[in-house]
C-alpha cells in the first residue's frame, strides 16, 4: 500500500474514533444539580417540572413529560419564583418524578430522557 493511503487511514480512524469519544462523553455527561428537598411544598406525587419561560430547553422537556400520560405540575419561575426557592431549585429545566408519600424518586436537569421518565414513574 502506499505510504500516504496508510497515513490517511491511520488519521481517519484515529479521528473516527475521536469524534465516537465525544457523542459517548457528551450522552452519558449529564449537568448535575443539587438534591432538591420538596416536602411539605404541597407538589403532588407524579412529574413536577421546573421552568422559566425564557428557558430553550423548556419546551422540549415539558413535550417529553407530557408523552408520558403522566400527571405534570409544572413550577414556572415568572410565577411561582418563591416556590423554585423554596425548593432548592437553581436551574431549569429541572424534572421530578414524586411518589405518593411526596418522596423524590428521579431528578433529571435538562431535557429528560422518555424512557427515564417511564422506569421512574414505573411505566
Amino acid at each position: 500500500m502506499d505510504d500516504t493511503l496508510v497515513r490517511f487511514l491511520v488519521i481517519g480512524g484515529v479521528a473516527l474514533l475521536a469524534a465516537l469519544a465525544a457523542v459517548a462523553t457528551r450522552r452519558w455527561q449529564r449537568p448535575v444539580h443539587p438534591a432538591v428537598d420538596v416536602r411539605g411544598l404541597g407538589l403532588p406525587s407524579g412529574i413536577v417540572l421546573f421552568t422559566s419561560t425564557e428557558c430553550a430547553n423548556c419546551a422540549a422537556a415539558r413535550r417529553v413529560a407530557a408523552a408520558t400520560g403522566a400527571p405534570i405540575r409544572e413550577v414556572t419561575w415568572e410565577l411561582e419564583a418563591p416556590l423554585l426557592e423554596r425548593a432548592g431549585v437553581t436551574s431549569v429545566p429541572l424534572t421530578l418524578v414524586i411518589d405518593g408519600d411526596g418522596a423524590v424518586v428521579t431528578q433529571i436537569v435538562g431535557i429528560p430522557p422518555l424512557r427515564r421518565l417511564r422506569r421512574a414513574l414505573g411505566s
